[in-house]
């Protein structure tokens, strides 16, 4: 167990406008994280990194030439970085490659969310997905974000493992550690005519004034679309300092989500827009108020802030 206190100089990253949860989101947590480890821990979790099945293909080929030729610890740290999205990048490479590696239920968990309570009087208890919180070995392909992550804390934490399966399990805490502060990736809005099966996370909900991202979804993952350092607010000092980190948080970080995606991704204003469409039987598209985005673009940069500092907590073993 490790309680997360802010250490005593405040880690400010100097970056270039970028966004989160899309690949430059993840490489910000992994950024983060990095920065919170020990010289020691940075070598040790880049020499693990090294036994990677796939690090030759994968992460040395894709090396830039100036990192290569740098200092042991930006190779380090790119390393640490280039990690923190190999299991998105896996989909494009091979069917091959596809087949050993990709998971793609492991991303997000679909905790439920009402349109209306009608629609969760009809569908409430009835619905067929996995919303389990607890792993129970092996790992395997159906496993959601929150028992993914479990998983391959055990195997990262197994001292009899094999250095190249910990590198495995290293990326995937990576990557799932940050998915899982993503609110959108923890729950999904139900409604019996919209979306009896979910709305996967606001994928199907159609953004129509947002030049970059057609759906809720993208919406999210593209937040905060721009800011120029990580520098933690008063308040996200304020949980960092009392938050405990263990092999059961997943599960508690997943309640603040859900409460996350309430609050800013499903507001009532976007429950009663979808209802008056619905009313005129007009499809789920809509706009986003500037007000709305503005929030969700403040909740998404304190929830990396916070997933880079829960990553070094959870390696911290």
């Amino acid at each position: 167990m490790r309680t997360l206190a802010m250490p005593l100089f405040a880690v400010l990253l100097a970056m270039s406008p970028a966004q989160a949860w899309n690949e430059n989101g993840h490489k910000m947590t992994a950024e983060i994280a990095f920065n919170l480890l020990s010289a020691a821990q940075q070598q040790h979790v880049a020499a693990v990194l090294g036994a990677h099945p796939r690090f030759k293909a994968d992460f040395a080929a894709a090396m830039p030439e100036e990192i290569t030729r740098g200092s042991a610890t930006a190779k380090a740290r790119w390393i640490f970085g280039h990690a923190s999205v190999w299991s998105d990048h896996v989909v494009k490479i091979s069917e091959a490659v596809r087949t050993r590696y990709h998971r793609g239920t492991w991303h997000y968990i679909n905790m439920p969310v009402y349109l209306t309570g009608q629609d969760e009087a009809a569908l409430g208890g009835k619905l067929e997905h996995n919303m389990s919180m607890r792993f129970d070995p092996p790992l395997r392909q159906d496993l959601n974000v929150v028992q993914a992550l479990q998983g391959n804390l055990r195997v990262w934490r197994d001292e009899d493992a094999a250095d190249a399966d910990k590198a495995v399990a290293l990326c995937w805490i990576l990557h799932l550690t940050g998915d899982l502060h993503q609110p959108l990736h923890t729950v999904a809005l139900f409604s019996r005519t919209y979306f009896p099966g979910g709305d996967r996370g606001g994928n199907d909900i159609r953004i129509d004034n947002i030049l970059d991202s057609n759906n809720l979804h993208a919406v999210w993952d593209g937040m905060p679309d721009g800011f120029e350092n990580l520098l933690p607010s008063v308040s996200t000092t304020k949980i960092l300092a009392n938050d405990v980190v263990t092999l059961d948080s997943p599960a508690a970080w997943l309640r603040r989500q859900y409460q996350l995606a309430i609050q800013y991704a499903y507001t009532p204003q976007l429950k009663n827009d979808l209802q008056l469409r619905l009313a005129k039987d007009e499809a789920a598209t809509m706009s986003l108020s500037g007000d709305y985005r503005s929030n969700a673009g403040a909740i998404a940069r304190e929830q990396v802030i916070i997933a880079g500092h829960r990553i070094a907590a959870l390696l911290d073993d």
